[in-house]
């Protein structure tokens, strides 16, 4: 009787492994290095296709893109995030374009130079120049070289968070995107500039039914000396999500993660924002409609 025990319990732990085998994520990126017209220097840049891209069933099937800055470090959690996801059903099979950000970071994610004393235009406010390479160079390429569909999120974090909105701002490539995905931004940059901004465009985030999802760490126990610094960091955000919270058509989503740090509010609210951004794929959530305006 033992024995026979002993066998059923075998046969179910290998029934068992079987079923979660699926739930195995590779990742196996592709490295492209861009000689940018746009920009002094190279830029790598990383694509992970969708499992089942290249099978014969798919040939003809498009896919949507998530583009994500600081993609040396990004793209792995980036990818496991959106791979798991779409297995348990929350969004599609989509690519992900992972933008390397380490060389002249703050100088490509942030927007104005501030009047500190140390910046310069050689070290900080170029985010407009780094978004029209991401819209002239990456963007054309990628769609030439794969199958994508018109739907693409934008996704940063910290700095690259603030990239994303000042992307949402940007007249010149905001149509580029469907879907941003703002993690914990650093939008105190230059006491707060672009949060005023984000004030000033009301008429924009009235008129076009964008997604943006906003997540800000709360950790105040963990600020320590830096109390001021993360006050401001912290009200920056929430200002910035109220006012896209009142926006009539553009659907904004804004969520804060109690007793996470900067950095470890990242995982979950990377998956929460992958789902978020799509919503309503194939189109865009439009705020108006949804709320029968």
């Amino acid at each position: 009787m033992k024995a026979i025990l002993g066998i059923i319990i075998t046969l179910f732990c290998f029934s068992a492994f079987a079923a979660y085998e699926p739930y195995t994520y590779r990742h196996e990126p592709v490295e492209l290095t861009f000689d940018p017209n746009i920009l002094p220097e190279s830029k790598k840049v990383w694509v992970a296709l969708p499992q089942g891209y290249h099978r014969p069933e798919n040939a003809q099937k498009r896919y949507p893109v998530v583009y994500i800055t600081d993609g040396a470090v990004y793209q792995f959690i980036t990818a496991e995030s959106m791979w798991f996801a779409n297995i348990v059903g929350h969004i599609p099979q989509a690519i992900l374009v992972a933008i390397d950000t380490r060389q002249n970071r703050a100088r490509d994610l942030t927007p104005t130079v501030p009047n500190d004393g140390h910046s310069t235009p050689n070290t900080t406010g170029q985010s407009a120049r780094f978004q029209d390479f991401i819209h002239s160079e990456v963007v054309p390429y990628i769609d030439n070289k794969y199958r994508t569909n018109d739907f693409r999120v934008l996704a940063g974090h910290s700095l690259g968070g603030l990239f994303t909105m000042t992307a949402a701002l940007n007249e010149q490539i905001q149509d580029t995107f469907k879907s941003y995905i703002a993690l914990d931004p650093s939008m105190w940059w230059d006491n707060a500039t672009i949060v005023n901004q984000v004030e000033l465009s009301a008429s924009l985030f009235n008129s076009k039914a964008y997604n943006i999802y906003v997540a800000a760490g709360h950790d105040h126990d963990g600020a320590g000396d830096f109390l001021a610094d993360y006050l401001a960091h912290i009200q920056a955000i929430a200002r910035t999500g109220h006012l896209l919270l009142a926006a009539s058509k553009t659907k904004g989503i804004y969520e804060v993660f109690q007793d996470e740090n900067h950095m470890s509010m990242l995982h979950q609210s990377l998956y929460k924002g992958l789902r978020a951004a799509f919503e309503c794929y194939p189109v865009t959530c439009d705020k108006s409609v949804s709320q029968g305006h």
